[in-house]
């Protein structure tokens, strides 16, 4: 599998590439409450820093609008 950034257009091995997850903590009454969203890796291209998802964000979101739309 070749990743190609969006930016530059490098083009490298999974491997080539850094990734980030954000992650967030809620603290109520002294315990951690677990987050109810879930976030997607930002892929970090080696070459020009930019940032990039694999795939939308927002694809979670717009798949329950449209099983809601549909009921």
């Amino acid at each position: 599998m070749e990743i190609t950034c969006p930016y530059c257009g490098f083009k490298g091995k999974p491997g080539d590439f850094y990734y980030m997850y954000e992650s967030v903590l809620y603290i109520a009454d002294s315990k951690t409450i677990p987050e109810e969203r879930s976030r997607p890796i930002l892929v970090i291209c080696p070459i020009c820093k930019n940032g990039f998802f694999l795939e939308s964000p927002y694809k979670l979101l717009i798949d329950r609008l449209r099983e809601r739309g549909q009921k």
